[in-house]
């Protein structure tokens, strides 16, 4: 990945945008030699969100897995009916959170 200094991408700002358009990779912007953005293609941008989105969905599937299994175990006692319907609250609950902390972001 290449790197430029804050100044040398504020000189060179279209002609990086066209490099990182055309494909030569992302470019990394230093500010007071510490890395501070990048400056990816709209392609590879839609991909790392994507993949975001595609990680916090498993995670989400994986708590409310987490959730359910915890659920059916502290309640082994309770008809399936009854247990089904705590299995549903806390899935539900366990959505809302995951969308709470999906708008945070």
């Amino acid at each position: 990945m290449k790197t430029v200094t804050a100044t040398e991408a504020k000189n060179r700002l279209g002609a990086l945008i066209n490099d990182v358009a055309s494909g030569s990779g992302a470019v990394t912007i230093e500010h007071h030699g510490r890395p501070r953005v990048v400056l990816v293609s709209t392609e590879e941008w839609a991909e790392i969100c994507a993949m975001k989105e595609k990680w916090l969905r498993e995670e989400a599937w994986a708590e409310i897995r987490s959730l359910a299994a915890e659920a059916r175990e502290r309640n082994a006692n309770l008809s399936e009916d009854e247990a089904d319907a705590i299995v549903d609250e806390l899935t539900d609950e366990a959505k809302r959170r995951i969308a709470q902390r999906l708008v945070q972001q």
